[in-house]
C-alpha cells in the first residue's frame, strides 16, 4: 500500500490551487467558438498594453545618444 505524504501548503498556495481548478473546469465548459473568442480577447489585450508600452508618454521625450562602451586595449 502505497502512502501519500500530505504536504504542507499555506493559504496563498491553497488558493492558488483552487483557483486554478476553478478556472481550468470554466475553461472546459466552454465551446471551442467561445474559447475562440476569449482567447483573441486575450490577445488583443495583451499586445495593447505592448503598444502602449511602446510609445512615449511625453512628447519631449527624445533619444539620448550615449557614448560607445570603450574596449580596453582597442584603439
Amino acid at each position: 500500500m502505497i502512502k501519500k505524504v500530505k504536504k504542507d501548503v499555506t493559504l496563498r498556495e491553497h488558493l492558488g490551487m483552487i483557483q486554478s481548478d476553478g478556472g481550468k473546469a470554466r475553461w472546459a465548459k466552454l465551446t471551442p467558438e467561445e474559447r475562440s473568442a476569449q482567447t483573441r480577447k486575450m490577445v488583443a489585450a495583451r499586445w495593447a498594453k505592448r503598444a502602449e508600452a511602446a510609445t512615449p508618454t511625453d512628447s519631449s521625450s527624445k533619444s539620448i545618444k550615449r557614448a560607445g562602451k570603450k574596449t580596453p586595449g582597442k584603439k
